[in-house]
């Protein structure tokens, strides 16, 4: 038996990164793995930290340094982000962080 939650793996972060589409880049017709970079520099940064690391307080701050450094973020820029910074660390929680449940697809009748 495999541990619950997971730790977060790249694909799945790579997704919810896109998802989030904090910059609008995707909406503006950008590629979808537009936020692969930054997904791949958060699973860096927070490879092998346990479950509780992956609250969505313990995670927006790491997302706000990860912005404002990837994307050169004053602190007016980042302000104007926090919400959609937010939600994607809601979703980080949502799925590895300690609150975490199975998630199951429904099925079609």
């Amino acid at each position: 038996m495999s541990a619950w939650p997971p730790p977060p793996d790249l694909d799945s972060l790579k997704e919810l990164f896109a998802a989030a589409d904090v910059e609008r880049l995707i909406t503006d017709e950008c590629p979808p793995d537009e936020y692969d970079p930054e997904a791949k520099h958060f699973y860096e940064d927070t490879k092998g930290l346990p479950t509780a690391s992956f609250a969505a307080e313990q995670t927006l701050p790491l997302l706000e340094q990860l912005w404002v450094k990837q994307f050169m973020l004053n602190q007016e820029q980042l302000v104007q982000r926090r919400p959609a910074l937010n939600a994607l660390a809601q979703q980080i929680a949502r799925f590895f962080g300690p609150e975490a449940t199975p998630q199951v697809r429904e099925r079609s009748q």
